[in-house]
């Protein structure tokens, strides 16, 4: 029976991007506290029509908010949002340096006045003086609170934030003094100098970043002792994401600090580093929603969430993803207790249901979002989970499916040939998609699958955005001579682990053995049961038949061809190969690695950038 709730605007912007039908019923939504989202705004209004988004600010000194402004349809929507007009009882004042009115259109700091003003600060009289003055514009005696923002009224006589006179900032709708913690960081013995900045990398997530410069001899710095001594004497809220250690502090050449020269944080240099990787499909998935949204290239399963650099609002979306994508309910109380993967590997769910979850024809790997989803279709053994390193790269707002090969979570037939394949993961794809544009990936066999559903959606009359194929050959395999021995087969179905050619002899390799060579290779493949691994095996065996049948079919449009180098990491031509299939631009881009590595940590990070750049451009 919820009609009215206020939430602050970060996470206002999570629950719009994670969930914007979320508000549905609710007559209308305050928010505030920080920089409003024009984009959350708009998304609230699609999916709540009958909901109005009031967009309110005032500090605390103001009791509760000193204005605001009312939004109820998208096409009034402004960005910058403004902070409004005053409340009743309230005034608000654009003063100049002489406490003169500001004209219309000119930035000055923001005053205000009237009946939520507070009194002062409690036992501090000098902080009250300094921020509470007199009033020039009220009745004798009235006081009005000088905020430190600047403002500046528009045409339309609405009040737009442009930014703050000193260095305080806000972090999550927490207010703050960054010459505060630089105070407390300063008291840690072997600094010469400490600055601290609050960046915003990633556009909506804003940290803070602290820059140390050594007294010591050695020019070292333990930053994780200066983490330490800071998290003890501050909130988390104040605790920097990322220490960077300097020989200097760059200045201006009238010898203030350069901010704009302070380097950004290596978001490599932000993971624990346990070494450890992911034992299962699940815990795969963990890990790739782990680094997505903490922004870092990898985390392994001992790695703590908070301690790379995660905080309540990135917790409300990881929470948030793993419900959509793993069907698991967490509380954000779990979480803080339970912050790695490992600790949340089973989730209220026994292995075999985990699994089974993983195995899915459908892989949601990223179900939420306003943009053309990304589907990435299997490599030979069938499952996608090796896509959820994509989810960092690809931009925010595009979902992001696995399709996964028909077999591996329950006993059913395989395709007869590649078009009923096509057929198959067409109708898969509708289900989500009802029309283009379209966005298709495949790496390996899945390149080839890519390739003749592109082709297919083409004939139909859809439009594809993009289509990108990485090292497949036009049998659907890097290599195309035709001939697979069992160990050959098993290193397809196992993303070349390279533990089957290892093993001695000639002869077949029985099924206890590979149980036995999977659990000691460890990693996602080691929890596999019997039953999914022959599954595995029959499916990369079929999906060498088919696609050995068929040739691909004529693509009316251009492709985005990754190619793995070869030995000297130098191009070895694989992607001319699709020119008679195609009939618009192969645009090639060779990555140093071997085929078998294209999906690791490591590849992504040069490969993943260039795809979502693709995905990111519109068609012509």
């Amino acid at each position: 029976g919820i009609t009215g709730l206020q939430v602050t605007a970060g996470l206002f912007r999570v629950m719009a991007e994670e969930d914007p039908g979320c508000f549905a019923g609710v007559r209308e939504v305050i928010t505030g506290g920080d920089v409003i989202s024009p984009t959350a705004v708009h998304r609230v209004l699609e999916h709540c029509p009958d909901t109005v988004v009031r967009c309110a600010y005032g500090p605390t000194e103001t009791t509760l908010f000193a204005t605001q402004a009312p939004w109820t349809t998208t096409d009034t929507v402004p960005a910058p949002i403004p902070v409004g007009r005053p409340l009743d009882g309230m005034e608000a004042y654009v003063l100049d340096d002489s406490l003169s009115r500001a004209p219309v259109g000119t930035t000055a700091e923001l005053y205000l006045s009237g009946a939520g003003l507070a009194r002062g600060y409690y036992r501090r009289a000098d902080l009250t003086a300094e921020r509470f003055v007199a009033d020039p514009f009220g009745p004798p005696g009235g006081r009005m609170y000088r905020t430190g923002d600047l403002a500046r009224w528009s045409a339309e006589g609405l009040l737009e934030f442009v930014g703050r006179a000193d260095d305080q900032v806000k972090i999550r709708g927490f207010r703050i003094e960054l010459g505060e913690i630089e105070a407390v960081l300063g008291r840690h013995p072997g600094l010469a100098q400490v600055a601290v900045v609050a960046r915003e990398d990633q556009p909506g997530d804003k940290r803070l970043t602290a820059y140390l410069v050594t007294s010591a001899e050695d020019g070292t710095v333990d930053t994780e002792a200066v983490r330490a001594h800071a998290a003890g004497l501050l909130p988390e809220y104040m605790v920097p994401t990322a220490f960077i250690v300097l020989d200097q502090l760059p200045l201006t050449s009238n010898g203030k600090l350069d901010r704009r020269a302070l380097p950004a944080p290596d978001p490599t240099t932000t993971a624990a580093g346990s070494g450890r990787g992911p034992r299962n499909p699940r815990e795969e998935i963990l890990c790739g929603l782990f680094a997505e949204i903490l922004g870092v290239p990898a985390v392994g399963i001992d790695d703590s969430f908070f301690e790379l650099g995660g905080h309540s609002l990135l917790a409300t979306r990881l929470v948030s993803r793993i419900r959509a994508i793993l069907g698991v309910r967490l509380s954000i109380h779990r979480l803080l207790n339970t912050p790695t993967v490992a600790a949340l590997s089973n989730l209220g769910q026994t292995a075999g249901e985990e699994q089974d979850s993983a195995l899915e024809p459908v892989l949601n790997l990223r179900p939420a979002g306003s943009r053309s989803p990304l589907f990435c279709v299997h490599p030979g053994g069938g499952m996608a989970w090796c896509y959820a390193g994509l989810l960092r790269y690809v931009p925010k707002g595009h979902p992001v499916y696995g399709l996964q090969a028909r077999g591996l979570a329950a006993d059913e037939p395989l395709p007869a040939d590649l078009d009923e394949m096509v057929e198959d993961y067409l109708g898969r794809i509708r289900e989500i998609q009802p029309s283009g544009p379209y966005a298709l990936l495949g790496w390996s066999f899945g390149g080839k699958v890519a390739h003749n559903l592109a082709a297919r959606l083409k004939q139909e009359g859809e439009e594809v955005s993009l289509l990108a194929v990485v090292d497949a050959g036009t049998d659907g395999h890097a290599s195309s001579d035709g001939t697979r021995t069992q160990r050959d087969l098993l290193e397809l179905a196992f993303d070349g682990i390279g533990a089957f050619h290892a093993e001695p002899g000639d002869g077949p390799i029985g099924m206890p053995r590979i149980l036995e060579i999977l659990k000691a290779h460890g990693g996602t493949l080691a929890s596999l049961g019997e039953r999914t691994v022959a599954a595995l095996i029959d499916i990369t065996e079929n999906n060498l038949r088919i696609s050995r049948a068929t040739a691909p079919e004529k693509y009316d449009g251009d492709m985005l061809f990754v190619e793995a180098g070869g030995r000297n990491g130098t191009a070895t031509g694989l992607g001319r190969t699709w020119e008679p299939y195609v009939t618009g631009r192969i645009e090639t881009h060779v990555a140093p690695f071997e085929h078998m590595r294209l999906m690791s940590a490591e590849a992504l990070a040069g490969i993943a950038p260039v795809l979502a750049q693709a995905l990111a451009v519109p068609t012509k």
